[in-house]
């Protein structure tokens, strides 16, 4: 896994190039989105967490997107960033850990 953050379309732009770079690698490629920008990932799997202006839900959602990367035989997950108050630090703190802290970041 590795975690993308950063200013929002800098992070769009950085995951897909990841994408690419793994995919040309022959990985298969997980993408954890949100509903803002799914639509901006044109490769790979992609999912969503929920919106990020409802931290709750991505909260309550992240474990099992990453369960359902599991069972697609998804080598590779890059993960969007989200805003790091109240339950967004708890959300990056456990993407941070699942990723072994292989943490991009997006300028």
């Amino acid at each position: 896994m590795v975690v993308v953050e950063g200013e929002l379309s800098a992070m769009v732009d950085k995951i897909n190039e990841l994408v690419g770079f793994y995919r040309q690698k022959g990985y298969e490629v997980g993408v954890l989105a949100t509903d803002e920008t799914v639509d901006r990932y044109k490769v790979g799997v992609v999912k969503s967490l929920g919106s990020r202006n409802n931290l709750a839900v991505i909260a309550k959602n992240l474990f099992g997107r990453l369960r359902e990367f599991d069972l697609e035989g998804v080598d590779v997950i890059i993960a969007e960033g989200v805003p790091t108050r109240g339950l967004g630090l708890a959300v990056m703190n456990r993407l941070r850990k699942a990723s072994g802290y292989h943490i991009v970041k997006a300028f």
